[in-house]
């Protein structure tokens, strides 16, 4: 049958109408007043607070979620199919609405999330596939504990997540003594797990590859209060955002967990999360390139509200310390344009995620080389290759090094004269309409900033910056 089917739904598009373009069309504005640029929520944060919270005996809130990104809500809903129950509180302390697996839906003035856990060990078997959608932080943190429930259990997301590989984390679990199917060709989902874990397995110990992603280490250190035994985890390769994995780690110490990391071996052991009370959220420190990028594109001050402190910057407070190296002064929050005179070399190895906007803000300053970054190659997009291919649209050069890009300085946007593909990846998408509000254009994408923010158009939209909703021809009609 997947055979037939491929062939009927062939890449191509041969044998179906190909849909229209949903885009957005950006319109410059002469405007010189200063942008408020609100951080989301971390998603970083938020995800593995819901997958803690939910292991927790006792009811946790999770404060700071107004404007989370679809992938916080991801992994929101997948814990609500797995049985735990979530309550949506006002700022007054008033409960909106009550999440239930019948329910999934989310009210849109909490800013609170009250979790109500199920203890260790304590999720159901969903009735249904859990869809993760765009996130593959939440497929990947989900999977331990699908391959410890009893029975099968299918995983599954998007287009864009279905081509992201998760071999080593499949490799892993199949380790522990867990059965997995993959979808066929090259998409890599949906998987079907079917545990549970062989404690035998899990005494022999693990071997994880973290070459290419911290997400499989987080994943195996968040499930360990509910693995059905201790289990020693022998990481290899060289490992990239490590700073993702020990943030896992420190969430877990505080939610009242516990991990032993000596050398490359982990030990992980089951235990009670104790925590009770409330938990903050921190502002999303890598969506602040995007306010860097603001700034550039507009000359005008961008005042960034909600910056965390370096502590919960994940590796990303390299953007201020490092703003004026961009040609941007970052003084009490408040960013300003200077003059960039030396290109520059910028170490991404701990925040590959601001690639495509750091590049952006370095074409039009005095260039440079953004290096570390090999791995944003396994992201929604390759983006080393996409970044420079939507650069390109913008008559913008830069090319793929061995390690991340290399940008020529002191470059201009022009108008693209064709929609502009941002190839289903949120971030590309969100640099392509900061650099649009300079020359305009069409973009492709729509809403796929929702993934991480959600006020994001409605901030530009306040600054002045025209915004519309369009529907295109396909491209080649």
């Amino acid at each position: 049958m997947g055979k037939r089917w491929a062939k009927r739904w062939s890449a191509s598009g041969k044998g179906h109408r190909r849909n229209n373009l949903h885009a957005l069309r950006i319109i410059p504005s002469t405007s010189n007043k200063a942008i408020q640029w609100a951080l989301p929520p971390s998603k970083s944060h938020l995800i593995r607070a819901l997958l803690l919270a939910a292991q927790a005996n006792e009811p946790v809130q999770l404060c700071n979620v107004q404007h989370a990104g679809e992938d916080a809500r991801s992994m929101r809903r997948c814990l609500q199919q797995l049985g735990v129950t979530i309550e949506d509180i006002s700022a007054g302390g008033e409960v909106l609405h009550q999440v239930n697996p019948v329910n999934f839906e989310h009210h849109p003035d909490a800013v609170v999330w009250r979790v109500h856990g199920v203890g260790v060990a304590g999720f159901n078997r969903p009735a249904s596939v859990l869809n993760a959608n765009n996130s593959g932080t939440t497929l990947r943190l989900l999977a331990p504990h699908a391959g410890m429930i009893g029975g099968p259990v299918m995983l599954d997301g998007d287009g864009s997540l279905r081509r992201r590989s998760s071999k080593a984390l499949w490799s892993s679990l199949e380790q522990a003594g867990v059965t997995i199917s993959i979808g066929m060709g090259e998409e890599r989902l949906p998987a079907l797990l079917e545990g549970p874990m062989s404690k035998a397995n899990l005494e022999q110990g693990i071997v994880l590859d973290v070459s290419r992603s911290s997400q499989p280490v987080s994943a195996w250190i968040l499930a360990s209060p509910s693995l059905p035994c201790a289990t020693t985890l022998t990481l290899e390769g060289d490992a990239v955002s490590s700073r993702h994995s020990a943030l896992s780690m420190s969430m877990l110490e505080a939610f009242g967990g516990e991990v032993h990391h000596v050398d490359d071996e982990m030990i992980l052991t089951p235990s009670s999360l104790t925590f009770a009370g409330s938990y903050q959220v921190p502002g999303d420190a890598s969506m602040a390139a995007f306010a860097l990028l603001a700034c550039t594109v507009s000359a005008r001050s961008v005042r960034v509200e909600g910056w965390p402190e370096h502590s919960e910057a994940i590796g990303h407070e390299l953007l201020e310390t490092s703003s004026v190296e961009f040609g941007v002064q970052w003084h009490d929050s408040v960013l300003n344009t200077i003059d960039a005179t030396e290109s520059v070399d910028i170490d991404l190895r701990n925040a590959n995620d601001l690639l495509p906007p750091l590049a952006a803000v370095l074409a039009l300053n005095a260039g440079g080389r953004l290096s570390g970054a090999a791995h944003a190659a396994y992201k929604e997009s390759n983006r080393l290759t996409r970044t420079v291919d939507l650069l390109k649209q913008f008559g913008l050069n830069a090319t793929v090094a061995t390690d991340g890009l290399s940008v020529e300085g002191n470059q201009v946007p022009t108008t693209p004269l064709l929609p502009v593909d941002t190839f289903g990846d949120h971030r590309l998408f969100m640099t392509a309409v900061l650099l649009a509000t300079k020359c305009g254009g069409e973009i492709i994408g729509q809403d796929l900033h929702t993934v991480a923010d959600e006020a994001f158009l409605d901030r530009l939209r306040q600054a002045g910056f025209g915004i519309e909703a369009v529907t295109l021809p396909p491209l080649g009609d």
